[in-house]
């Protein structure tokens, strides 16, 4: 069953879809350049998924159906298919995302208690992909 979108529904939606395409970037190249870190997070399959889904090419599908509705001033027809991949995505990206953040309070906890030395570098990708998931949410 497809989704039929008006223009004001379809030009939220392009929006809310890159900035979930630039989190699921961000989850998925955690998981590729520190898999270790990322199994430590329990991110590994959320980093699996939103690779698989963005390599799927449905976020570009739903994009450019909306590109060209919007343009030709016609309302949006998007395919069931590609939505539940952005249903899926942002699932991902949303347990990514708080699966980081109970990381990066448990080393905070335990930094109090040890010192800062083991926060590392998970603070900084704790606050990207929370920053990037807090802003399509």
């Amino acid at each position: 069953m497809n989704l039929v979108l008006t223009s004001e529904q379809a030009r939220i939606l392009h929006e809310k879809v890159g900035q979930l395409a630039g989190a699921a970037v961000e989850l998925g190249r955690f998981g590729e350049t520190d898999p270790d870190l990322a199994g430590s997070c329990g991110v590994e399959v959320c980093s699996l998924e939103a690779r698989t889904i963005l390599a799927g090419g449905y976020l570009q599908r739903i994009a450019g159906s909306i590109a060209s509705a919007l343009q030709a001033g016609q309302s949006v027809n998007l395919a069931a298919e590609d939505l539940e991949a952005l249903s899926r995505l942002e699932g991902a990206v949303a347990l990514g995302a708080s699966r980081i953040e109970l990381k990066r309070a448990a080393l905070e906890a335990e930094a109090g208690q040890e010192g800062i030395s083991k926060i590392g570098g998970l603070l900084g990708l704790a606050t990207g992909a929370v920053g990037l998931y807090k802003s399509i949410f």
